[in-house]
């Protein structure tokens, strides 16, 4: 596979000038005299020796796609992770709601994301984004509506698991997303930073979700469970209120792109989905970075919304757990933000910071494994330390991770190449959560899965072969 990059077509002969006609390409080159501001022309020599100019423009539009987006992707993770930060809450109001029942309301969303992300991505590529967006917006919407409409078990059990189904549905978009969105909203030099923070702002969702136990009490002498049961059921009527305003947000604008490209490979053509598959199956190298990305992100993604489970044993309860959970969120929503942009400035080294972030995870994981097993004295500063730092360190590996496999398997579609990744950290957090499903197996297995998940899937990502096609096109025309 060493030769790849010279098999694998990378799609410069067919170029979309101004995403309307296809023109073939021999030669490009960009005239310096031509630039102005944001916007530069790089002329494309075709068959018929007539030259085309394909203008690249950015736009401030990007930002406000940017913006609505990642408030999307915030509400979806909230969604997600709903009743995990108030488990002890929940199980109160609800009788019968135990660790099984909150882990399967995450569960379900994964278990439909991995049904629905490839018929998603296909109905991206052949209705536009702009569709897809309205329609998964209307599905958050619905799904948030229907658990408001009872509190009556088993019923409400039901639409809360139907609601997950929904969110499922809803996040292969916004999952897989935002490296379609930084291609064809942003530069080359911009599109790591913008992916971080789309994904930033989906990690963010954990805030969210960790500040429930604001609004919810925690049971206890003089809190009815009557209390409790009401005070969840405005949380949700929160979520639903919210999903509706950001679906209007979408109706009122959101094109599948700008009316120019922001650079040369915006403009050009990918493969057609059929042909993506069949090229991502024969790129071992991509295959190698799939394998790490999946084991190495999806149980420590999974462990957030059950991460009170692993820190009742160490004496954090509740109220204490959630500043842990929500530092952790906050500290793994930022970084990647500044990563991203420093690699964004530093192109071609990010295999070399992916080993090092995972190294730093997975001794952070290992840290939290002695604490855990009572290896190690337990002390505040230490669980703060330890789970801030595995989780920070393994969320920055994520946006590089996705750039990478872009340019791996570059021309493949980018939301083919994200469906995939996603789908396969969701299917590892799925096997994770069907974990807990073990009768008496505890929550001490949790910190070992995390460091072998860590630690291991360094040996995949040092055998493939790294390629930044994507990157040296848009490179070879600035």
């Amino acid at each position: 596979m060493g030769n790849e990059e010279e098999k694998m077509p990378i799609g410069r002969d067919e170029i979309r000038n101004g995403y309307g006609s296809i023109c073939t390409e021999e030669e490009s080159s960009q005239d310096p005299h031509d630039k102005h501001g944001d916007s530069y022309s790089v002329e494309v020599e075709t068959n018929g020796n007539i030259s085309r100019p394909v203008v690249t423009e950015t736009t401030l539009a990007r930002f406000w796609i940017l913006l609505v987006f990642s408030l999307i992707s915030w509400l979806s993770c909230v969604l997600w992770d709903t009743f995990g930060p108030i488990n002890e809450s929940v199980a109160a109001a609800f009788p019968g709601w135990g660790p099984s029942t909150v882990a399967m309301t995450v569960n379900w969303t994964s278990i439909m994301f991995l049904i629905f992300v490839a018929p998603m991505c296909l109905g991206i590529q052949r209705c536009g984004l702009r569709n897809v967006m309205i329609l998964a917006s209307t599905i958050l919407f619905i799904g948030t509506a229907v658990r408001c409409i009872t509190t009556k078990l088993p019923w409400f059990t039901v639409l809360c698991d139907l609601c997950s189904m929904f969110v499922g549905i809803a996040s292969t978009i916004i999952l897989a997303g935002p490296s379609l969105i930084a291609s064809e909203w942003f530069p080359s030099n911009e599109r790591t930073t913008a992916v971080a923070v789309m994904m930033g702002a989906s990690q963010l969702g954990g805030v969210g979700s960790y500040l429930e136990p604001l609004l919810v009490k925690t049971p206890g002498r003089g809190v009815s469970a009557e209390e409790i049961r009401d005070q969840i059921m405005e949380l949700l009527y929160i979520g639903a209120g919210a999903a509706g305003v950001l679906l209007m947000a979408v109706l009122i604008y959101f094109p599948s792109r700008p009316p120019v490209p922001p650079s040369t490979t915006s403009s050009i053509n990918r493969l057609d989905m059929k042909s993506g598959v069949k090229s991502l199956c024969r790129n071992k190298d991509f295959l190698l970075i799939l394998v790490a990305y999946g084991v190495s992100v999806g149980p420590p993604i999974a462990w957030i919304p059950v991460l009170n489970y692993s820190l009742v044993p160490l004496g954090f309860h509740q109220d204490h757990a959630m500043w842990i959970g929500l530092s952790s969120i906050i500290a793994s929503s930022i970084f990647p933000v500044f990563y991203g942009h420093i690699m964004d400035q530093f192109h071609g080294h990010m295999r070399t910071n992916l080993v090092f972030l995972m190294g730093v995870a997975t001794a952070c994981f290992f840290w939290f494994l002695l604490l855990s097993y009572g290896a190690v004295p337990t002390s505040t500063w230490q669980v703060y330390v330890s789970v801030i730092g595995a989780l920070t360190f393994n969320y920055t590996t994520i946006p590089l991770f996705y750039e990478l496999a872009v340019e791996m398997a570059y021309p493949v579609p980018e939301i083919l190449v994200s469906g995939i990744l996603t789908a396969a950290d969701n299917l590892a957090s799925t096997l994770f959560y069907f974990v807990f499903l073990v009768p008496g197996i505890g929550y001490n297995w949790v910190t070992i899965v995390l460091v072998i998940c860590s630690s291991y899937t360094i040996i995949p990502l040092m055998v493939a072969n790294v390629r930044y096609t994507r990157t040296k096109l848009d490179l070879s025309d600035t």
